[in-house]
């Protein structure tokens, strides 16, 4: 007998989504996902109240996000005659992938015909969203329509708070750069990658020319593209219309999948997703222990949605494994099956053509997506007996070439730092939780696997061996030994950061698709309850409920605390930067309260304070380079003197000469010549530094020469050379246009 999980109905004749109740639920899962976008579309404006704040970027936003989640559902709609409805390339999770890279391919046109449609796939997007709203509406009630609509609403809310309660990407990242330089140089690392991107297409931070950095930039370059699209700068675009449009692809994946699970395991399932399934998605993702507890196990509630590459590897990750299996569906009825399935030459093509693309796609949005990816790759070709067949030798030989190619492509030499025993568990998580890491830090892994073992009525080990020796639990080997594998590179090798995370966090999301796609099968109970026709009222009521009734109100009561706690510190940072502002223009206000929030909203004082910051005037003189067209910076480099300590000392932050030279490329959009931090300072080996060629000696007034500075210029195809300088606050700009000879 073949796992549940994977293996393709018998009575499946169509695609996994394209029954009724499948289409209702596509629908909820559009129009939750439509909301969340909006929630934190909306956030994101209330919190630059005071502030240049135009409403045209937010409304773009929410556009492209609407699109890009109706954009599969209206292909479906348009080809649901089709013959080749039922086939892999057909369905939701496909189409949603295939979505986002049409999409970043019409934004990569957009600078080369100079037209842009964006105007036409907003209506469309618009349009769409609004007809399954409206068809959405009909299928429920108006107490359950209202319920969900203000669930989706809070959960945004609460996504909001984890995407801008640190000080990576939030509202006011320029405002608190030019008050007092406390930003994340995380966020100006990614803004000088995708400005690279954007101006001269290379995968540098251009901090010093242009050299390559090895770094997975998949993600910068689909944003750069979707950028093009709704027209907003690169920095303005990891702050609003990343976590518009990508958090909710990130829990829209996740369900996603949860629901092609279900319906091709009961493609005949009647029962609509409940409110348990919402509410389970959402402890999941909160947490159901207190903020201060996960911490402790290296559960962190925040980094999920603070990585750009995370948040849109996981969804991708998860949906392309959906693809997989509807293709091996479309091969054998059974994965018991497959390896004696007869293939089709377009079956090969898949092995030989997608199968590797996905991975080497993978490897450009996130490394550990596509390590792990590998690693379930091989253990079902192992575990099924697929070696048997030459087909799939041949995939996996071309999937292990490609893995390798893109490694070396996407991996920083920096990274590699050799084996530091339990390295994670050292940095991250007390000594006397080591024992309980295994158990909390893959709790919900645990819960899928318990579940799973009830549900196959297994009791003893030996009925456990014969579950798996039958094939019945192969969902189960696979999900526990990916997390089993997930956390050992945190045990093994030291990753800057705390980025073991990226491994060892995936097993959550899958587990979570797995556990909720049984949620939301018909007619089933997570935990089927025992009948009795002997007592009847609050006697029936069985001695274990009462257990799982108190266990239940601790876990309602942590997440809704830990609902409260991002959003809460989200506003505190807002208001603490209004407070500084506020001080600056002379009219100093209480610190610490979030209520200050709604007096702290007068434009004329806001602007005063920051003309009065100490980066004001250098700020917008960078930002106002990036705003001349990429065909002409493509043409400049940008030069900032050693000696100009207001430039090179802007970043307040502790430890932070080694980022400096990112500032110029995150606002400007230009390559810097010569801007490796000064003699003395400490570089950090990560974040592409080690790429670029340390100074050796002090700068000297022969480098500062037209012809030096042409020089190097020359080297990245460059003409112009834009010279700044920032005594006080004051700017001053020159220009160099270089001869033919030195140029």
């Amino acid at each position: 007998m073949s796992s549940p999980d994977l293996r393709a109905s018998d009575a499946q004749s169509e695609d996994a989504l394209s029954g009724t109740a499948a289409d209702r639920d596509t629908r909820t899962l559009v129009v939750l996902a439509g909301v969340v976008g909006a929630t934190i579309a909306s956030v994101y404006w209330i919190l630059r109240t005071g502030f240049e704040n135009p409403l045209a970027p937010v409304l773009r936003s929410v556009a492209l996000s609407l699109w890009l989640i109706t954009a599969p559902l209206m292909t479906q709609t348009v080809t649901r005659r089709s013959s080749a409805t039922g086939r892999w390339y057909m369905s939701y999770p496909f189409l949603w992938l295939a979505g986002l890279g049409v999409t970043g391919l019409i934004g990569r046109l957009v600078p080369i015909v100079g037209f842009n449609p964006f105007l036409v796939l907003a209506i469309l997007g618009v349009a769409a969203y609004g007809a399954t709203l409206v068809k959405w509406l009909t299928e429920q009630g108006v107490v359950r329509s209202l319920g969900y609509l203000a669930g989706g609403a809070a959960f945004g809310v609460w996504t909001a708070g984890v995407a801008w309660g640190r000080i990576y990407k939030n509202p006011l990242f320029f405002e608190s750069f030019i008050t007092d330089g406390m930003v994340h140089h995380d966020t100006l690392d990614l803004a000088a990658l995708g400005n690279m991107l954007r101006t001269y297409h290379v995968a540098s931070t251009g901090i010093d020319g242009l050299n390559y950095v090895p770094y997975h930039w998949g993600s910068a370059w689909l944003f750069v593209q979707w950028a093009n699209l709704v027209d907003i700068d690169i920095l303005r675009f990891y702050q609003l219309t990343f976590p518009v449009t990508i958090i909710p692809f990130f829990f829209g994946g996740v369900v996603a999948l949860a629901i092609f699970l279900r319906n091709r395991r009961a493609p005949d399932a009647t029962a609509p997703l409940n409110g348990f399934f919402w509410a389970l998605l959402a402890g999941i993702s909160i947490g159901i222990a207190p903020i201060a507890g996960l911490d402790a196990m290296g559960v962190w509630t925040s980094n999920l949605l603070i990585s750009e590459s995370y948040t849109i590897a996981v969804p991708a990750a998860l949906l392309f494994a959906a693809v997989v299996i509807s293709w091996a569906d479309g091969v054998s009825p059974g994965i018991a099956s497959l390896r004696s399935a007869r293939l089709k030459a377009s079956d090969i093509g898949f092995l030989f053509l997608l199968l590797p693309a996905g991975i080497i796609l993978l490897g450009y949005l996130k490394i550990s997506l596509m390590a792990l990816a590998v690693a379930a790759a091989v253990y079902l070709f192992v575990r099924l007996g697929l070696y048997r067949r030459i087909p799939y030798v041949i995939s996996m030989v071309i999937s292990a070439i490609v893995f390798y190619v893109t490694y070396t492509r996407v991996s920083l030499p920096a990274h590699r730092e050799g084996f530091v025993p339990f390295d994670y568990l050292s940095s991250f998580v007390p000594p006397p939780w080591w024992p309980f890491f295994v158990i909390i830090h893959l709790f919900w892994t645990w819960v899928y696997t318990v579940y799973r073992c009830k549900q196959e009525n297994i009791r003893d080990l030996g009925e456990l061996w014969t579950a798996i020796s039958s094939g019945r639990l192969v969902d189960v080997e696979l999900l526990a030994g990916l997390a089993l594998v997930s956390i050992v590179p945190g045990l093994l090798i030291h990753i800057d950061g705390g980025s073991a995370f990226y491994f060892s966090d995936v097993q959550r999301w899958l587990a979570a698709a797995m556990l909720l796609s049984w949620v939301a099968s018909a007619g089933h109970k997570l935990w089927p309850r025992a009948t009795t026709t002997e007592k009847h009222g609050i006697g029936a009521v069985p001695t274990r409920a009462l257990l799982v009734g108190f266990l239940m109100i601790a876990a309602a009561g942590s997440a809704l605390s830990n609902a409260v706690h991002w959003p809460a510190i989200m506003l505190r940072q807002n208001v603490a930067v209004r407070e500084k502002l506020y001080g600056r223009a002379g009219q100093p206000v209480e610190t610490g309260r979030v209520r200050d929030f709604v007096g702290m909203r007068d434009r004329q004082v806001l602007a005063a304070g920051l003309r009065a910051s100490p980066n004001y005037s250098m700020a917008h003189a960078l930002e106002t380079l990036q705003r001349t067209p990429a065909t002409v910076r493509r043409n400049e480099a940008l030069f900032i003197p050693q000696d100009d300590s207001h430039y090179w000392t802007s970043l307040a932050r502790p430890a932070e000469c080694t980022f400096q030279s990112f500032v110029g490329p995150a606002l400007a959009g230009i390559a810097m010549i010569d801007g490796m931090p000064p003699v003395g300072c400490k570089l950090s080996k990560y974040y592409g530094i080690g790429s670029f060629t340390p100074r050796s000696r002090m700068q000297e007034p022969a480098d500062e020469a037209p012809d030096a500075l042409c020089a190097r210029a020359k080297a990245i195809g460059a003409n112009v050379v834009i010279t700044m300088r920032f005594p006080g606050d004051s700017v001053n700009t020159s220009r160099i246009t270089c001869s033919p000879k030195a140029a």
